[in-house]
């Protein structure tokens, strides 16, 4: 695993990468595992909500190919509040055969006695480049992420540049709404928006290789 030093670099060459945004968006639409188009690209307003593009365009449960239209949308809003694009997820609920796995991690920085330990989380790690299992004990504290969340970057164009963070997009309990929260080295590695946080040092650096640079 990624020390904390290693996973801050990332995220510093990440701020001022030259991301090919069209062929990064599908690319993480073929992530076979869940299923064509999972993982997507949304559209920031001020605030860190999202929407989708078809909900833009009036359809909010209509399927969009990734056309020219699709992307003029895109375009635009990266001259104004952002896109966010979604290149990992995390779920304890998707059952992942260890023989599909490419890789098993298993957390073992333990503060207590390994006989305080009872209950052992495996979480699947999904990204369109590989498959992982973290395997960890809730007594540790680790938070994983919910069904409804996934990561990716928050990127958009600042004096004709590029700015782009690593982020986690959630759902209301109501799934009305998705809110984006950048990732921060100011929580301990329990929180769930940390880079310290291992879950999320295995996620970026699945992200990492799944971005496609100009």
């Amino acid at each position: 695993m990624l020390s904390n030093e290693e996973i801050l670099k990332i995220a510093e060459k990440l701020e001022n990468s030259d991301i090919d945004i069209k062929k990064t968006i599908e690319k993480a639409t073929t992530a076979g595992y869940l299923g064509e188009k999972h993982f997507y690209c949304t559209v920031l307003e001020e605030g860190g909500s999202t929407h989708t593009v078809p909900e833009i365009l009036g359809d909010r449960y209509k399927s969009q190919p990734l056309d020219n239209l699709y992307y003029d949308i895109v375009s635009k809003a990266l001259d104004l509040d952002g896109i966010y694009i979604s290149l990992a997820y995390c779920s304890s609920n998707i059952l992942l055969p260890d023989e599909n796995c490419d890789e098993i991690i298993e957390y073992d920085d333990y503060d207590l006695d390994e006989d305080e330990y009872e209950y052992l989380i495996e979480y699947s790690l999904i990204s369109a480049d590989s498959l992982k299992k973290f395997k960890v004990y809730a007594e540790e504290g680790i938070s994983g992420h919910q069904p409804t969340e996934d990561i990716g970057i928050i990127t958009n164009i600042v004096d004709g540049n590029y700015k782009s963070y690593f982020a986690l997009r959630s759902t209301d309990r109501c799934m009305s709404s998705f809110l984006v929260m950048p990732l921060s080295e100011n929580y301990p590695k329990e929180h769930p928006l940390s880079f310290k946080n291992p879950i999320n040092k295995i996620l970026i650096e699945m992200i990492d290789k799944t971005m496609i640079l100009k």
